[in-house]
């Protein structure tokens, strides 16, 4: 299996179909233009904008939307193997539509009351009626891939590739999978021409690894929502699988200045939390409050930072408090043009900074070391 290496990943946004089924979520027709606008500033390779059928009622509007003001985005529906959500899809004009079926026994015969000759069936029947439609691009998802006899996904896999699929799409639909379950799951389809995308859930936490060791092995297309919404505990981050990509491994080519204030958004209208401390979007992420890591960052910010933080719109907090150290007080001395100090000064400022930070549970002001100096 083709490993990543130097090929650029691929990314598909399902915010607006699955980020959408997270319990209580929901998105007006604005909010959703804002996250398309937000997505295309991201460079996003596909959009999936919703699920293709007529009950979904913004569906004509933001399909005429992403037609008229951004034409150069491709955009995608999910739809059912079913001959009215085909044809309905296909008016909508996406660049692709993505067709979904069953793949483990466990859907198709107590979900669907089917069995797997009736998928195959369905399944080239769709794909076929879909490109007759005009459909520029078909691609199959795998529901409960990573419960399916591999095998019989291998059988799927074949009749998506002879009947004109593009790709792929292998959904971990319970996420019970581990990298090293997704690396094998990949390994099984080894040898086929169609593209393989990975679709994970997060219910024990393995989401965004799952992803990024999916495109790491072999998977050319990731799927990903805004603050892993999703589901049950959601999808794979966004913001996390593209800054890897983008800021560690440089194999993604991405813009992610504008990543903060678009987490903050869909956050508001979801009535999500960002935290402090949450990977790339978190407010606190480059705040430094510890005594040997400020003396590193003060040297080079590298020893102590991923990358650098104005590359997602963020910016660098150096906190004096509790943890300070003497090499850190020097240097936040040199910054506030203050006179350097003896060592005996030197030691019972940095305890007076200690104490104040104690006693008022916080980091000190620059005003406030200002005035501990003067009263030495």
């Amino acid at each position: 299996m083709e490993k990543c290496g130097d090929r650029p990943v691929r990314i598909i946004d399902t915010t607006l179909r699955e980020g959408e089924q997270s319990p209580g979520v929901f998105f007006d027709l604005a909010v959703k233009k804002n996250i398309i606008t937000g997505l295309v500033g991201l460079g996003i390779d596909e959009i999936e904008i919703g699920i293709a059928c007529k009950e979904n009622s913004d569906l004509v509007l933001l399909s005429e939307y992403m037609c008229r003001v951004h034409p150069q985005q491709n955009f995608s529906l999910w739809c059912r193997c079913r001959q009215t959500d085909i044809v309905y899809g296909a008016s909508l004009r996406p660049s692709c539509i993505n067709l979904s079926i069953p793949a483990s026994d466990l859907h198709l015969e107590k979900k669907l009351g089917k069995d797997r000759g009736w998928a195959v069936k369905r399944l080239r029947h769709s794909i076929r009626q879909a490109l007759d439609a005009g459909i520029p691009k078909v691609a199959v998802g795998l529901e409960d891939a990573s419960r399916a006899e591999p095998e019989y996904l291998r059988v799927l896999a074949q009749v998506a590739e002879e009947a004109g699929a593009f790709r792929l799409r292998l959904a971990d639909t319970v996420g019970i999978c581990t990298p090293s379950s997704i690396v094998q799951l990949l390994d099984g389809l080894d040898g086929l021409g169609i593209e393989l995308g990975i679709h994970c859930h997060n219910d024990f936490g393995m989401a965004t690894a799952n992803t990024i060791t999916g495109l790491d092995h072999g998977a050319a297309w990731g799927d990903v929502t805004l603050l892993g919404l999703g589901e049950r505990a959601g999808n794979s981050r966004l913001e996390e699988v593209l800054a890897f990509f983008t800021l560690h491994k440089k194999t993604g080519e991405y813009d992610l200045s504008g990543l903060p204030e678009l987490s903050k958004m869909v956050a508001k209208e979801s009535g999500q939390e960002i935290a402090s401390s949450s990977p790339i979007i978190g407010e606190n992420l480059f705040s430094c409050e510890t005594g040997i890591h400020l003396q590193g960052i003060m040297a080079d910010p590298a020893t102590y930072e991923p990358f650098d933080p104005r590359l997602v719109g963020a910016s660098r907090t150096l906190l004096i408090g509790r943890k300070a150290g003497r090499r850190s007080i020097i240097a936040t001395l040199a910054r506030l043009g203050l006179p350097s100090l003896d060592e005996s000064a030197l030691s019972r400022l940095t305890r007076r900074v200690r104490s104040l930070a104690v006693d008022q549970q916080r980091a000190l002001a620059d005003h406030e070391i200002r005035r501990l100096v003067t009263c030495l």
